[in-house]
C-alpha cells in the first residue's frame, strides 16, 4: 500500500511540472559562509608558508653540510701530506745529513741524566779533540758579565 502512494505522489509531481506550477530550489544554503572559506585560505596560505619556510632551512643546512665536508677532505689530506713529510723528516737518512750539515760527528760514548734523582750514567768522552765546537747567539742587546 506504501508503495501505491509514493508512486501517485511522484506521478503527481511529475504531472505539477508540466503545467509550470513546480519551482526549481536551491540546494546550496542562500546564506554564504565566508569566515569558513577565510579560515580555510588562511590554513592553506599558513601550511605552504611552513613548508617553504622548512625547506629553505634545510637547503641551508645541507650546503653548510656540503661546505664542511669539502672542508674536512681538504684537512684529511693536509694532514697525510704532513704525516708523510714528517715520517721523511724523522727517517735516519734525513737525520744524518742534517747532522752533517751541522757538522756533528757520531759519539762513541753517552752519558744519561735521571732526571728522577739526578744521577748521571755513563761516561762521555770527546768525540775529536782537534774540532770545537761553537755556538752563535743571536744579539740580545745585553753588555756580556764581566769576571772578576
Amino acid at each position: 500500500m506504501s508503495q501505491m502512494t509514493i508512486s501517485s505522489r511522484l506521478g503527481r509531481t511529475a504531472a505539477l511540472g508540466a503545467r509550470g506550477r513546480a519551482r526549481a530550489v536551491d540546494a546550496a544554503p542562500t546564506s554564504a559562509n565566508h569566515g569558513f572559506r577565510l579560515v580555510c585560505a588562511l590554513l592553506v596560505a599558513l601550511t605552504f608558508t611552513a613548508v617553504l619556510l622548512l625547506n629553505t632551512v634545510r637547503a641551508e643546512g645541507s650546503y653548510v653540510l656540503s661546505t664542511l665536508e669539502v672542508e674536512a677532505t681538504a684537512l684529511h689530506d693536509e694532514k697525510v701530506t704532513l704525516a708523510d713529510e714528517l715520517a721523511g723528516k724523522e727517517s735516519s737518512e734525513h737525520l744524518a745529513q742534517a747532522a752533517t750539515k751541522l757538522k756533528m760527528v757520531p759519539s762513541t760514548s753517552t752519558a744519561t741524566l735521571r732526571l728522577s734523582d739526578g744521577s748521571l750514567t755513563g761516561v762521555a768522552s770527546k768525540v775529536d779533540g782537534s774540532r770545537t765546537l761553537t755556538v752563535d747567539l743571536p744579539s740580545t742587546g745585553t753588555a756580556p758579565a764581566k769576571d772578576d
